[in-house]
């Protein structure tokens, strides 16, 4: 996938609430499986295999992602909470 492509799914994902808007409440970082979370073998936002970094959020909502993929959502994120400051 491109930059642009990952962006604009970033965004679907927000969208659909499947990614939130806001910070997750226990973020975890590193190698080996997660004890707070149920991990994937894929990337919520590019479906590749490996994610590294696990996000859970309260009502169980997770999300697993590679750091690069992270650091999209990050961006995106700012960028909404941006333009809803500027409203």
């Amino acid at each position: 996938m491109t930059d642009a492509q990952l962006r604009a799914r970033v965004r679907k994902l927000m969208d659909l609430g499947n990614l939130p808007n806001e910070r997750p409440q226990l973020p975890q970082a590193g190698a080996g499986p997660s004890r707070l979370a149920p991990q994937s073998d894929v990337c919520l936002i590019c479906g590749e295999p490996g994610p590294n970094v696990t996000y859970v959020w309260s009502g169980g909502k997770v999300a697993n992602l590679h750091a690069a993929c992270d650091a999209l959502w990050k961006l995106e994120r700012g960028w909404r909470l941006a333009l809803r400051a500027r409203r």
